[in-house]
């Protein structure tokens, strides 16, 4: 899809590590505008968000937001109106990971609310990108962080707030687009990340479980066969972030099962924590 620009953003939330009823909502937005015809950044956008909510001693913690950043700021529904009209009508988001899209659209759907359109193509994980474009550089999915160190870039402002967090991915962006192309679906070599001298490795097991639970959850049932699961989304998107070749494919499916029975004693275990939490009536 060709666009006028790229919308690099980030979100930060006022989120607490604990159950609560209060709701985790965004309290910064941060977005980089770029060019596509010239690669340079042209514009910035930057706001707090007031929360319905008291924020958080851990929000504050973690970005060093304080109460009175965010005491005066507008309410969600300004702060969107304004971001929708930063980004314009003909765009592409870039972000790292894909948290933010879902944080948007929960927020969206919370005030009631058109989202931006978020559809497939207009999104670019740039984290999943340069985990499949620099096998070399990222044994694993790597932080922003981590990626921003790789590269030889220096860190901009402070970390987890939202426009310097932007800022940094949008300076991966612009390396990785003079380095790589952006529209090539780079894919991971299965031999470095699962097959250690033949056999399948310790994190190709632990891949091939969380394969398995995330097919679970979604068909909301523990019946799950090697067949079904070959048909499945699940293993359709593995296929797309790695080459598999026959033999890692056999070394799979001669796990599979014992990965199958690992799963369900994790979530055994799981629910028998959850009873024996539960106070009795």
């Amino acid at each position: 899809m060709e666009a006028e620009h790229y919308i690099v953003f980030d979100l930060e939330r006022n989120f607490r590590p604990y159950q609560s009823d209060f709701p985790a909502e965004i309290v910064d937005m941060g977005a980089v505008k770029i060019d596509p015809q010239t690669m340079e950044i042209v514009d910035t956008f930057s706001a707090f968000v007031k929360p319905t909510a008291p924020l958080s001693k851990h929000t504050t913690k973690l970005t060093g937001i304080e109460k009175q950043d965010v005491k005066q700021a507008p309410r969600f529904r300004q702060v969107l109106a304004a971001f929708r009209s930063f980004i314009g009508s003909s765009y592409i988001l870039v972000t790292w990971g894909k948290e933010d899209y879902e944080f948007l659209k929960e927020d969206c759907t919370r005030h009631g609310l058109d989202c931006p359109d978020m559809s497939k193509e207009r999104r670019f994980d740039l984290q999943q990108f340069v985990f499949r474009a620099y096998e070399e550089l990222f044994p694993n999915q790597p932080s922003l962080r981590l990626a921003v160190e790789q590269f030889g870039l220096e860190w901009q402002g402070e970390q987890h707030r939202a426009l310097a967090d932007a800022e940094n991915t949008a300076n991966i962006f612009l390396k990785a687009a003079a380095e790589r192309d952006l529209k090539h679906a780079y894919r991971r070599s299965t031999d470095v990340v699962f097959i250690v001298e033949g056999a399948l490795s310790e994190k190709g097991k632990r891949k091939l479980m969380r394969w398995i639970i995330k097919e679970m959850k979604k068909r909301k049932a523990d019946h799950l066969t090697w067949k079904s699961f070959l048909r499945s989304k699940t293993w359709a998107n593995a296929m797309e972030q790695h080459e598999f070749d026959e033999a890692a494919i056999a070394q799979l499916e001669a796990n599979f099962a014992e990965a199958l029975q690992n799963v369900k004693k994790l979530q055994q275990a799981k629910a028998k924590a959850q009873t024996a939490a539960t106070p009795a009536p």
